[in-house]
């Protein structure tokens, strides 16, 4: 087993690590001696790769899934299996990560050049707030029923890429250790429970039915039929081959795989929360810290929950007053609204016309392949609705989304959804931050408020696109933005001030949300999963806002254009570091 588990998951899925703190005081100042600057610059980059191969190594699941060949980065891939999940394993990379904090900040600074620089401040503010989640290993939640490892792993071993046969047997290596790998989650939830820190009975429930569902043994079983389709394009391969490997894989499924979800579902399922109350972060021991620490990894920026609580209110407010002039304006707007439909109906028209619209106001970027599939019904319904699975770096020519069949009954919104996993969204951000140069030792650290903030920032955007009426257009999204809203809002509400279901009904019963079956499940998906509503909706604020300061400082120079330039160029980041660089190249660019 390798050393540490890294959430990575959620990362390659783009629905994890973000740690901000470390002052950015320094970004773009200094002067360079060309000498000096040379043997900085050597050393700051000799020290990141090494990093890089490093972590790499140690997490080859998610090497895979990040660089198509991982020998051109001096990545040996011999020894493929899970990390490691364990107490210890964790401490151990908390403490490398500590070391390799103090070897950067042995580099002399005022000596690099100005983008050497940016990246030094992007991984000092990454990983100088390591420390806050020294104590915090048993409050993560692998098992949680929305995005856990049982849910996950299905979907990254249905896509694992065949380039050669080393590949093909790396993936049977780990098929093989799935049965370790889920003894090892089992023991971190038991451990878990132990310390008072393990939720509510009805997230295991869920994560042990998924888990009974996803073992049913039937001949169109996903991790069989993904396989063999596979296979079958590998052009490397003999029919016979193909045949002695589909075996192989059929064998594993049966042998390893559906065993170890039965045992897990078992096992968990043996389990009584000691605590069976609904434990929200704040009546954990110490959650108040633990949340105020997961808030800045989710959202990354340096708020409180209690400011950004006011914050996500005030613009809620100001959303609402909006909506009802344009209500009051347009008498006939709400029969229109409700029947309009976007006249497009395949993901991949509505792809191309997002292609199309968003030309004016965005970088061009360079023609890719873009495959979109169906959700396996064997996770569809425990998977988000859509999702975009990251390109690797070295290839970044085929990307892939997935959406589910059922969970869009109105084209409209399919549309709106490919436009944040594709263009202007996930995809397109992907491409563009390639293309204009990523440091590979970033492919290390996790912002989700920058990526899923872009993402529902250009959402809103895409409203115009889809060929409504101006005002029909701001109305969808107005709404759009107020319901994110509520929901970030309720997860600051239950995890920081304790809200019960009760408190929760009355704060959306302001808003004409009575139904107590749809706020329980709210309630339960924000107890299962804190903050994860943050870092789409203050992610997008935090855009908006640095949108409207351009604009007033640079009212000569601002266009969309140039400021959607400077945000991808800049690429996943914190915001208080986003801002500098953004500022900076208004202010170097006039």
């Amino acid at each position: 087993m390798k050393k540490n588990f890294k959430s990575l998951l959620a990362l390659l899925l783009c629905v994890c690590e973000l740690f901000t703190g470390c002052g950015i005081s320094h970004l773009g100042n200094g002067t360079i001696n060309q000498d000096s600057s040379t043997s900085a610059t050597t050393e700051f980059d000799d020290i990141t790769r090494e990093w890089f191969k490093s972590q790499m190594s140690e997490d080859l699941l998610s090497c895979h899934f990040s660089l198509e060949n991982p020998a051109s980065f001096g990545i040996s891939t011999d020894d493929t299996t899970f990390s490691e999940l364990s107490y210890h394993a964790f401490q151990q990379s908390q403490k490398e990560k500590r070391a390799f904090l103090k070897e950067l900040k042995s580099v002399s600074y005022h000596n690099l050049p100005h983008r050497s620089q940016l990246v030094y401040d992007i991984l000092c503010h990454y990983y100088s707030l390591q420390g806050d989640f020294d104590d915090s290993y048993y409050y993560s939640d692998p098992l949680s029923p929305n995005s856990g490892i049982p849910v996950s792993l299905p979907v990254l071993l249905s896509t694992y890429r065949f380039q050669n046969k080393e590949d093909i047997q790396n993936y049977f290596s780990l098929l093989n250790d799935v049965d370790i790998y889920f003894q090892q989650l089992y023991l971190f939830a038991k451990e878990k429970n132990q310390k008072g820190l393990l939720g509510d009975n009805l997230c295991l429930k869920k994560t042990a039915s998924f888990c009974n569902e996803f073992a049913e043994n039937k001949s169109n079983h996903m991790l069989l039929t993904s396989f063999q389709e596979r296979i079958n394009q590998c052009d490397f391969l003999s029919s016979s081959e193909k045949r002695k490997y589909i075996s192989k894989n059929k064998t594993l499924i049966y042998d390893v795989v559906i065993p170890s979800y039965l045992s897990l579902s078992k096992k968990i399922s043996s389990l009584t929360v000691n605590d069976p109350s609904d434990l929200c972060l704040c009546r954990r021991p110490d959650g108040h810290r633990y949340y105020r620490a997961l808030v800045k990894d989710a959202t990354g920026c340096d708020d409180t929950p209690f400011l950004l609580f006011q914050r996500i209110e005030k613009r809620r407010k100001e959303d609402m007053e909006h909506l009802t002039s344009l209500f009051s304006s347009y008498p006939s707007l709400a029969t229109t609204i409700s029947n309009y439909d976007c006249p497009l109906k395949t993901p991949e028209e509505m792809i191309e016309v997002l292609k199309s619209s968003m030309v004016n106001a965005f970088p061009a970027t360079q023609d890719v392949t873009v495959q979109i599939s169906k959700i396996s019904p064997q996770v569809e319904a425990y998977s988000a609705p859509a999702f975009y699975l990251i390109a690797p770096l070295d290839n970044p020519n085929v990307h892939q989304i997935f959406y589910s069949t059922t969970a869009y009954p109105h084209s409209l919104d399919l549309f709106t959804t490919m436009a944040h996993e594709g263009f202007p969204g996930h995809l397109y951000q992907t491409c563009q931050t390639y293309r204009f140069g990523y440091e590979p030792v970033r492919l290390l650290l996790s912002y989700p408020g920058f990526v899923e903030g872009w993402a529902t920032y250009v959402e809103m955007e895409s409203y115009q696109y889809a060929g409504l009426p101006f005002e029909v257009a701001t109305a969808l999204s107005l709404n759009q933005s107020i319901t994110l809203s509520l929901y970030a809002s309720a997860d600051i509400g239950v995890h920081f001030y304790g809200w019960t279901r009760d408190e929760l009904l009355q704060f959306l019963s302001l808003y004409g949300i009575n139904d107590k079956t749809t706020i329980s499940q709210i309630y339960e998906l924000i107890l299962s999963d804190p903050a994860n509503y943050l870092k789409y909706y203050v992610g997008y604020l935090n855009f908006i806002d640095l949108k409207k300061e351009c604009q007033k400082r640079y009212p000569d120079t601002f266009t969309p254009m140039n400021f959607h330039k400077y945000i991808l160029q800049t690429g996943p980041c914190s915001f208080p570091i986003l801002r500098k660089e953004v500022l900076y190249q208004f202010d170097n660019n006039a």
